[in-house]
C-alpha cells in the first residue's frame, strides 16, 4: 500500500506542476455569467448570420466561431478577445490560408505554412486570435475555399462583435472593449504612491519576451491589491494603537486665527473639524489656510467651515493600520486620518508620520528576522 501511495502522491505533484495550469479561482457567479454569455452571444450571432446572404457551403468556414465565442465571452478582458484582435485576427488568418491553398499544391505543407504566417502577421500587427489557426488551416486545406470566403468571414466578425459588445455590456462587472488605460500625468504629487509604471512593465515584460494573456492596467491592480493584502496580512497592528489622542479638532464655527494657532502650538499639520456631537465633518490642513491680504480680510473666509476639506477619508480603531497606509497613498493630499469608535466619534488622528514609523518598524522586524 505504501508503494502505491507514494506513487498516487507522485503522480498528482506531477500534475500539478506540468499539466495543470495555475489558473485563478472563478466564483461560481463569474463561471455562470460566461456560460450565459457564450449561449446568448452564439445564438445572437447566429441570428445575425441568418439574415445575411452567405453560401451554405462557406458556413464550415464559420467553424472557429466557437473558440472565438469561448475567448470573448469567458475572458471578455483579455487582449486576445479584443475588436481589434478578432477583426484583424481572423482576417489576416483567413489571407494567409487563402493564399497557402491556391499557391501550395501540397495541402500538408500548405495547411502548415499558413498557420505559420498567421501567426507572424498577427503577431506583427499585434492582433494575436488563436482561433485564427483553426481558420488558416481550413481555408488552405478546403477545395471549395474561394476570395469570396472572405465576405463570409467579414460577415462572421461584424456578427460576433455585434454579439459581444451586446452582451458583455448587458452583463454587471463586466465592460467591453477593454479601454486603454489613461496616459500617466507628468509629475504625480509628491505624497502619492507612484507604484508601477508603463515603463517599468515594459522592461519586465521584455525582459520575459513572451505573451503574457493580461492587460497592463489589470496587472498593476492585481499588484497593487497584492501589496494591500500582504501589508494587511503582516501588520497586527490597528489604528487604534498607533492613533495620537486626545485628537485636537474645531468646530465648524472656530476662527481661522485659532485654528492657525492650534496648528503652530500642537506641531501638526490637520485637524479635524467635528460637529456637536464629536463626528467628524472635514479635515482642516495648512493647504486649507488663506494667506490673506492687508485689505482684502473681509472677502476672505474666517471660520474652518468654509475652508475645510470634505469628504475625508476616516478610519476605526479597530482598523488593520493597512487601511490608513492605503488611503493615504491613494489620496496623497490628505495629510491626516481622522479615528472614530463604533458609533462614528472622534477619538484619536493618525499622520503620515505614525503610518511611515509603522512600515519602518515592520520592515526592520521583516530584516532582523
Amino acid at each position: 500500500m505504501q508503494p502505491l501511495r507514494s506513487l498516487r502522491q507522485s503522480l498528482a505533484q506531477f500534475a500539478r506542476q506540468y499539466l495543470i495550469a495555475d489558473a485563478a479561482p472563478l466564483s461560481h457567479g463569474e463561471r455562470a455569467k460566461s456560460a450565459f454569455a457564450g449561449l446568448a452571444g452564439l445564438l445572437l450571432i447566429q441570428g445575425v448570420l441568418a439574415v445575411l446572404p452567405l453560401d451554405p457551403a462557406q458556413r464550415q468556414f464559420l467553424l472557429p466561431l466557437g473558440a472565438t465565442s469561448i475567448i470573448m465571452f469567458s475572458l471578455p478582458h483579455s487582449p486576445l478577445g479584443q475588436p481589434w484582435s478578432v477583426a484583424g485576427g481572423l482576417l489576416l488568418s483567413a489571407l494567409a490560408g487563402l493564399v497557402c491553398g491556391h499557391w501550395i499544391p501540397w495541402p500538408a505543407l500548405a495547411v502548415a505554412t499558413a498557420v505559420a504566417l498567421a501567426i507572424w502577421a498577427m503577431n506583427n500587427l499585434r492582433c494575436l486570435h488563436p482561433p485564427g489557426g483553426a481558420l488558416a488551416a481550413g481555408l488552405a486545406m478546403a477545395p471549395t475555399a474561394s476570395w469570396a470566403s472572405l465576405e463570409t468571414v467579414a460577415a462572421n466578425i461584424l456578427a460576433a462583435l455585434a454579439a459581444v459588445l451586446l452582451i458583455n455590456n448587458l452583463l454587471p462587472g463586466r465592460r467591453y472593449p477593454q479601454c486603454a488605460p489613461p496616459k500617466p500625468k507628468p509629475a504625480p504629487p509628491p505624497l502619492t504612491r507612484s507604484g508601477i509604471r508603463h515603463q517599468d512593465l515594459q522592461h519586465a515584460l521584455e525582459q520575459i519576451d513572451s505573451f503574457i494573456d493580461i492587460r497592463e492596467d489589470d496587472l498593476v491592480r492585481i499588484y497593487n491589491l497584492a501589496m494591500d493584502h500582504a501589508f494587511r496580512r503582516h501588520s497586527t497592528q490597528t489604528c487604534g494603537d498607533l492613533m495620537t489622542t486626545p485628537a485636537v479638532a474645531v468646530e465648524f464655527n472656530t476662527r481661522l486665527d485659532d485654528a492657525w494657532a492650534l496648528l503652530r502650538e500642537n506641531h501638526i499639520q490637520a485637524l479635524p473639524v467635528v460637529d456637536r456631537e464629536q463626528r467628524v465633518i472635514g479635515l482642516l490642513s495648512l493647504e486649507n489656510l488663506p494667506h490673506l491680504a492687508p485689505g482684502t480680510q473681509a472677502s476672505q473666509p474666517e471660520v474652518a467651515g468654509q475652508v475645510m476639506t470634505r469628504p475625508v477619508i476616516q478610519a476605526r480603531e479597530d482598523d488593520n493600520i493597512g487601511i490608513a497606509a492605503a488611503a493615504l497613498a491613494t489620496r496623497g493630499h490628505q495629510q491626516a486620518i481622522p479615528v472614530t469608535d463604533a458609533e462614528g466619534r472622534l477619538r484619536g488622528i493618525l499622520s503620515q508620520t505614525d503610518v511611515l514609523t509603522s512600515l519602518y518598524h515592520r520592515q526592520a522586524s521583516a530584516l532582523a528576522a
